[in-house]
């Protein structure tokens, strides 16, 4: 059957970026998909499925072959077949992710503000301890000083474990709420959070998504197959541009902020090709016991928070 126009318009969009990373697409299918339906995969599913992407058999195996070297997939082999699940370390981090992808509420802020130094984190895991606090929502506010405004919560604490860091930073809390001048604030949430970067990034995702959600409204009930290419391409570009996501409380951002925007129609088109693709995966998707069985009564109430619009 023949893809709707908005869903040939999606694709032909993905095939034309350069490079296309496959290996972060997959990641996207077995945290999306995969995770949801058992865990595993039969490979030859995994290229039936990435192949309305352009993405052929070779290079679906080397990549997945490359995410097995990387600690992100482990195999088991049936026979002459190859079935693939997250490692504990792939489940671990894609876990960490979804509690932000699928749209929890933020809390209300008190004005507070968690600082963070590093005092001596071996050279190694300089990098990677600075991202994980990055998404987590920290940004360096001066050299060696990092700021978050909230709470750290159990993920700062599961990430400073992680790098046997507990003894190794310094944990301030500070509070502005009193401050004399908002100004200084607001420029410096502006500058460390690079608020104009982030809003460019939103405002190109509403551009690229907003037929799909126009479509959707006029076609509630989309063809399976279509549905699970759209909800892929979608929840994968949420993915990524979440990486640069503020996560900043409200108060802190500027008037017309188009995160609320982004979040509004990802939720609502999310939902609505939710149905239809688990559909096209129960029916044409093997993991290692047949069929992919139904998902999860978790997948259900992914973006419940997102009033429909």
């Amino acid at each position: 059957m023949p893809q709707p126009a908005v869903v040939r318009n999606l694709l032909e969009e993905f095939a034309s970026r350069r490079p296309i990373r496959t290996t972060s697409l997959i990641i996207t299918l077995f945290g999306d998909v995969v995770s949801q339906h058992g865990g595993t995969i039969w490979l030859g599913s995994l290229v039936d499925a990435l192949a309305p992407f352009g993405i052929s058999d070779r290079l679906v195996r080397t990549s997945v072959f490359r995410l097995v070297r990387e600690g992100w997939l482990e195999a088991e082999r049936v026979g002459r077949r190859s079935y693939y699940r997250f490692t504990p370390y792939g489940t671990h981090e894609y876990e960490r992710a979804a509690r932000r992808i699928y749209a929890l509420k933020q809390k209300h802020w008190n004005g507070h503000w968690q600082l963070l130094i590093p005092l001596d984190i071996p050279d190694k895991s300089r990098e990677p301890f600075r991202r994980s606090l990055h998404w987590q929502g920290f940004r360096a506010i001066a050299p060696g000083t990092f700021a978050k405004p909230g709470e750290g919560g159990s993920a700062l604490l599961q990430t400073l474990q992680e790098f046997d860091a507990v003894d190794r930073v310094l944990l301030m809390e500070a509070d502005s709420s009193e401050l004399s001048s908002e100004q200084v604030v607001r420029r410096l949430v502006q500058e460390s959070w690079q608020l104009d970067e982030v809003a460019q990034g939103y405002r190109q995702f509403l551009a690229h998504f907003k037929p799909l959600h126009q479509w959707l409204l006029r076609h509630p009930e989309p063809e399976p197959r279509a549905a699970f290419i759209a909800r892929t391409l979608l929840i994968h570009d949420y993915r990524r541009i979440l990486l640069q996501d503020t996560h900043l409380p409200e108060a802190l951002l500027p008037p017309g902020w188009p995160g609320e925007r982004v979040l509004q129609l990802t939720g609502t088109a999310y939902r609505a090709l939710a149905e239809p693709s688990v559909a096209y995966i129960t029916q044409e998707l093997e993991s290692g016991n047949g069929k992919m069985p139904p998902p999860v009564d978790g997948f259900w109430s992914r973006f419940q928070s997102v009033a429909p619009g």
